[in-house]
């Protein structure tokens, strides 16, 4: 019972922001149009949240930093995912014609840029949009050595934090959301290796000393 309990609390947080964000700027607008637009929307969040729980499900929660954790990690991913119209994925997918927009859009170059580095030009190094990419993914850095073991290195990490900025590229392409740019990849990947470095540093130089400290007692 206790257990159960545990992980209602770590899913809980995300329920309660999520369900509130969905319902003000998805589910009034997406319930005045078609019943496959709406469809297309619950499937996407059920899709989400059978994520979270299979993940809450398969993770021990001992103590109150794995519950914080675990708990901030999913708001965090929701926040992202809200961001970036993972939301509207599939309705702009199942919609007609979408591949072909697509292709015209890479061809024509309409919102797209695939020339590295780009955003030097013009830009001052602290414009909002290249700091907002550059920190978007910079708590993964972090999340992903704290949650996954097979992902603790910095390379490990940096690659990892790549697929998943290219693949929020790829979905804001198909749903044209915002510009998809290779510049956006950098920016992500670069604050993700941030993440680690910093994870490195205090995990190093804090967490684990603090540990031997506490074995070395008994």
């Amino acid at each position: 019972m206790m257990i159960n309990l545990k992980k209602i609390a770590v899913i809980l947080p995300v329920l309660i922001l999520s369900s509130i964000i969905l319902r003000v700027y998805y589910f009034h607008q997406y319930q005045l149009s078609n019943t496959s637009r709406f469809a297309a929307l619950i499937f996407t969040v059920l899709l989400f949240y059978v994520w979270v729980i299979i993940s809450t499900l398969r993770r021990r929660q001992d103590s109150f930093f794995d519950f914080l954790v675990q708990s901030s990690y999913f708001v965090y991913i929701f926040s992202v995912l809200t961001l970036t119209g993972y939301f509207i994925l599939f309705n702009h997918v199942s919609g007609h014609g979408w591949w072909q927009k697509v292709l015209e859009r890479v061809n024509n170059k309409e919102h797209v840029n695939l020339t590295p580095f780009v955003f030097m030009k013009g830009r001052h190094p602290f414009n909002f949009e290249v700091v907002g990419n550059f920190v978007m993914l910079l708590p993964l850095g972090i999340y992903l050595p704290l949650l996954y073991k097979k992902i603790k290195g910095f390379f490990s990490v940096t690659f990892v934090a790549m697929m998943v900025s290219v693949s929020i590229e790829l979905m804001q392409l198909a749903t044209n959301t915002r510009v998809t740019d290779i510049d956006d990849v950098i920016l992500n990947t670069a604050g993700a290796s941030l993440g680690f470095i910093l994870y490195f540093i205090i995990y190093t130089g804090v967490v684990k000393p603090m540990t031997l400290n506490v074995a070395n007692s008994y």
